[in-house]
C-alpha cells in the first residue's frame, strides 16, 4: 500500500518540481528550469504535439530548435536490452535565454555579496546543497532514470556519475582544494581567499624612488615608511562552457566557481542538461538567498550560437572563460575571447606503456590493469587509455592483445555499451580501408562489435579513434621508442612495471604528458590535484598586490 506523504516531509526540491511541473516526464516531454543569478526561470508549458510540430519544420536529425519563449531539445530513446534506438524521442523544454541577463557589472554588489564571504561560508553552503540532494532522493532518482533513457554512457557509469554528485560536494575535499591550489609562501589557500595576507620578502623599491632622493625635497622619498607586502586571491566573474564526454564535468566546473567565491555562469552540455539543472535546483532549494546562489547562473544554449556567445565573450563581460570540448569549440571560444583570460581543457587522451617485464609473470594480470585504464568513462574521458605501447615483438603484442580482448569481453557483460550507427559505420570503414592490414581482434557476439583490440606496426592517427572500447596495441623494440609518440595532447600515461615508470617519468613529463601513473591507476584523483598542468583554482582567481 502506498503511504501518502505530507508536504512537510517532502524535500524542498520535490515541492518546487511539483509546483512548477519540472524534471518529470509528461507524455515524453520534460520541463527543465534555469537558474539566472539565483532566480528560478521555468519554461512555458508545451504539449508533445506542439513540440513535435516545432521539430517537423527542421531536419530529421536535428536535436535542437528555438520557438518563442523556449528552447527545445530532442534525443533518441535507447532500448536498454537491445542497445538500439527505439525510434522514439524524449523531448526537453527549456527557457529562452537573454545573454545580457547573465552578465554582472555591479561590482559593489559583488564586493558586498560573494566576494565578502569566508571559506567557512562556502563550506556551509556546500553542506546545505548536499543535504538538499540527499533529501531529494526521489528527484535524483527520477532525473537519473530520465537521463538513462537517452544516455550514451553505460548504466553503471551513469549511476556512478549521479552518486558522485554528493561526493563532489564533500566539504573536507573542498577545503583541501582551496588550501592546496591557492597555497603560497607556505600558507594555506584559504588565508588568501579570505582576505589580505602579509607575506615575507625583500622589497625592491624601483628606480624612480632612488632617483627622487637626488631632487630638491628628496628627503620626502627617503622618509617614506616601508609598506607591508600583502596578497589576496580575489574572486572573479566566470563563464564555464562545459562538455558532456564525462557526466561529472558540469559539476566540476560549478564546484570550482563556488570554491573561489565567484559569480558566474555554467553552461550545461547537450548531453547533461538534466543533471545540470538538478544541481542548480538543489542550490536554489537549499539556500535561495545565499550570495553564492544569488550570483550563480546555470543555463543552456546551442553551442556556436553567435547571438548569445558574441555577447558573453565580448571584452569585459567576464574575467575568466573556462571551456571544455572538441578542438573546434575550444578554438572558436579562444578566437573570440581575445581580451579575456581563457582556461581551456582541450581534448586529450591517455596511453599505456608496458615493458617486456609483463611477459615474465602473468600476462593476463597486466592486460587486466591495461583494460582498467582503457575503460575510464568508457574510453571517452581525457585520461582513458586509447593506445598501448608494449615492448616486444609483433607476435608478443598479439599475445597481449588476445588477453586484453578477453578482459574487454568481461567488461561488455558488466557494463554493456550503446554504439550509435555512425560509430559502427566508422569501425567498418577503418577495418576495411585505412587499417585493413592491421590485426583486428574483436568481440563480435551475434556479429556486432562490442569491444576489441587492433594490433598495428605502423603509426595510428589518433583522430581516427572512435572511443568505443577499441584499444590500439603497438609493439616497440624498446619502451623508450614510444616516447616519440608522446606530446601535449596526451594527458595520462600508465606505465608497467613500477621500475620502468620511475626510470621514464621525467622523459614522459618533458614531452607534455600531465600525469604518469602505475598501469591500472590512471583514474585516480585527489583534492587539489593539478589538471592539465594547472592548479585550476589559482587560474580562476586574480592574485592582487596590496
Amino acid at each position: 500500500m502506498k503511504v501518502e506523504q505530507s508536504m512537510e516531509t517532502i524535500c524542498q526540491m520535490e515541492i518546487i518540481c511539483q509546483q512548477h511541473r519540472l524534471l518529470s516526464e509528461d507524455d515524453g516531454v520534460i520541463r527543465v528550469p534555469f537558474l539566472v543569478k539565483g532566480r528560478l526561470v521555468t519554461p512555458p508549458q508545451l504539449s508533445r504535439a506542439q513540440v513535435e510540430a516545432a521539430f517537423a519544420g527542421v531536419g530529421a536529425d536535428a536535436g535542437y530548435v528555438q520557438v518563442p519563449q523556449a528552447q527545445l531539445l530532442r534525443e533518441p530513446v535507447i532500448d536498454p536490452h537491445t542497445l538500439r534506438y527505439t525510434g522514439e524521442y524524449q523531448y526537453q523544454v527549456l527557457p529562452a535565454l537573454d545573454p545580457l541577463e547573465l552578465i554582472e557589472m555591479d561590482f559593489e554588489r559583488l564586493q558586498r555579496g560573494p566576494y565578502a564571504l569566508r571559506v567557512a561560508d562556502i563550506l556551509e553552503f556546500l553542506e546545505r546543497v548536499s543535504a538538499q540532494l540527499q533529501a531529494g532522493w526521489s528527484v535524483l532518482d527520477r532525473v537519473r532514470e530520465l537521463s538513462a533513457r537517452t544516455s550514451l554512457h553505460p548504466q553503471p557509469y551513469l549511476d556512478g556519475a549521479f552518486a558522485g554528485l554528493l561526493a563532489g560536494l564533500d566539504t573536507q575535499a573542498g577545503q583541501e582544494m582551496i588550501d592546496r591550489e591557492l597555497a603560497a609562501w607556505g600558507l594555506p589557500g584559504s588565508r588568501f581567499l579570505d582576505g589580505w595576507v602579509e607575506v615575507p620578502g625583500q622589497i625592491i623599491p624601483g628606480l624612480v624612488p632612488i632617483l627622487a632622493q637626488g631632487l630638491p625635497g628628496g628627503e620626502i622619498a627617503a622618509a617614506q615608511p616601508q609598506a607591508k607586502t600583502l596578497l589576496r586571491a580575489m574572486p572573479t566573474r566566470q563563464l564555464h562552457i562545459t562538455a558532456g564526454n564525462a557526466p561529472q564535468v558540469p559539476l566540476i566546473s560549478a564546484l570550482r566557481l563556488i570554491l573561489t567565491k565567484s559569480a558566474g555562469v555554467v553552461k550545461f552540455p547537450f548531453e547533461a542538461t538534466l543533471p545540470g539543472a538538478l544541481l542548480s535546483l538543489a542550490a536554489y532549494a537549499a539556500a535561495p538567498d545565499h550570495p553564492l546562489t544569488q550570483n550563480l547562473s546555470a543555463v543552456y544554449w546551442q553551442g556556436g550560437d553567435e547571438r548569445i556567445e558574441n555577447i558573453l565573450l565580448m571584452p569585459g563581460a567576464f574575467d575568466r572563460v573556462v571551456v571544455w570540448g572538441a578542438p573546434q569549440a575550444v578554438a572558436s571560444v579562444q578566437s573570440r575571447a581575445l581580451y579575456t583570460r581563457v582556461v581551456a581543457f582541450n581534448p586529450r587522451y591517455g596511453v599505456s606503456l608496458i615493458g617486456r617485464e609483463a611477459y615474465d609473470g602473468d600476462l593476463a594480470e597486466v592486460a587486466f590493469l591495461g583494460a582498467m585504464d582503457a575503460m575510464i568513462y568508457n574510453q571517452k574521458a581525457c585520461n582513458a587509455s586509447q593506445v598501448h605501447y608494449i615492448e616486444g615483438s609483433y607476435e608478443q603484442a598479439c599475445d597481449y592483445a588476445n588477453r586484453l580482448r578477453d578482459i574487454l569481453a568481461q567488461w561488455d557483460q558488466v557494463a554493456p555499451q550503446f554504439l550509435p550507427p555512425a560509430v559502427r559505420g566508422q569501425l567498418k570503414r577503418l577495418r576495411r580501408g585505412k587499417y585493413s592490414r592491421a590485426e583486428w581482434l574483436l568481440n563480435l557476439p551475434q556479429g556486432e562489435f562490442t569491444s576489441g583490440v587492433v594490433v598495428m606496426a605502423e603509426e595510428f592517427d589518433i583522430l581516427d579513434h572512435p572511443m568505443c572500447r577499441l584499444v590500439v596495441v603497438r609493439p616497440v623494440e624498446r619502451l623508450e621508442d614510444a616516447l616519440q609518440y608522446l606530446h601535449a595532447g596526451v594527458s595520462m600515461a600508465g606505465v608497467y612495471p613500477e621500475s620502468r615508470r620511475e626510470a621514464l617519468r621525467d622523459a614522459i613529463a618533458a614531452r607534455g604528458v600531465s600525469s604518469i601513473y602505475p598501469l591500472g591507476q590512471c583514474e585516480r584523483v585527489f583534492p587539489g590535484f593539478p589538471q592539465d598542468g594547472m592548479f585550476v583554482l589559482s587560474e580562476l582567481v586574480d592574485w592582487k598586490n596590496g
